[in-house]
Formats: structure tokens, C-alpha cells, sequence
């Protein structure tokens, strides 16, 4: 009976040493990210580029882990389009992403874009004056 207390007591104590080491893990890798979005640049944009850009809807988690779903509406106007958003109250253009929309009115776009932007938005090409592109 000795020896079942022990083992149990060994796990708890194993489970608490692991819970505790990955959350120091979690933590080491949320402030890395943290200090680079302070230094990263801030695009150029035409003067007018709030009049021309929409809001994509966030539908939540995305498929793979640290990221969410945000849907692109179908009644956005022909083009080509990049995605900008905000981390801590800056505003970003993500790299990487960007999509076209064309004649086809049933297709649905879904983009998986890194947690930790809010007021993510769509906003055409030529409303891009300089692209500094964020590399995450």
C-alpha cells in the first residue's frame, strides 16, 4: 500500500512540474512577439483608404493551432485585395496574405490569419501606396 501512494503521489508531482513548465513555455513565447510588433513599420495608404476598406467577419479558431478564421463578404467589387489589421492598437499590412475577387459570386474565402489581430479588413491594392510588409 506504501508504494501506491508513493507512485501517486510521484505523478501528481509530475503533472504540476510538466503543467508548470509549459506554461512557462507559453508565456516565453507571447513576449518575443510582443516586443517585435513595436518595431515593425507602419504602411503608407492613400489618403482616402478608410472610405475603401471592408471589414472581414472573424468566425473564430482556424483549422491549425494559433490562428483564426476570417471570412471575406462576396459582394466586395472586383480586385485584388490585402488584408491589413491591428496588433495593440497599430495597424498592419499581414504578409502574405491577400486574395482576388472576381465575377464568381459562390465562392467563399476563408483566410487563416495569425491570432492576436483585431479589426482585420480588406482594402484594394491601389490604396497601398508603400507596402511595408509585416513578417511574422
Amino acid at each position: 500500500m506504501m508504494s501506491t501512494l508513493t507512485n501517486t503521489h510521484v505523478t501528481h508531482w509530475g503533472l504540476r512540474v510538466l503543467a508548470a513548465g509549459l506554461l512557462l513555455g507559453l508565456v516565453a513565447c507571447a513576449t518575443p512577439q510582443q516586443q517585435a510588433a513595436a518595431t515593425m513599420p507602419i504602411p503608407q495608404l492613400a489618403a482616402d483608404w478608410h472610405q475603401h476598406s471592408r471589414p472581414l467577419f472573424n468566425h473564430g479558431p482556424g483549422l491549425s493551432p494559433g490562428t483564426n478564421s476570417w471570412w471575406v463578404p462576396a459582394i466586395l467589387p472586383r480586385g485584388t485585395y490585402e488584408v491589413i489589421g491591428r496588433v495593440d492598437g497599430k495597424l498592419e499590412l499581414i504578409d502574405g496574405y491577400r486574395f482576388e475577387i472576381d465575377s464568381d459570386f459562390m465562392k467563399e474565402i476563408r483566410l487563416m490569419i495569425p491570432s492576436g489581430y483585431t479589426d482585420v479588413e480588406a482594402l484594394e491594392e491601389k490604396y497601398i501606396v508603400n507596402p511595408k510588409r509585416v513578417h511574422r
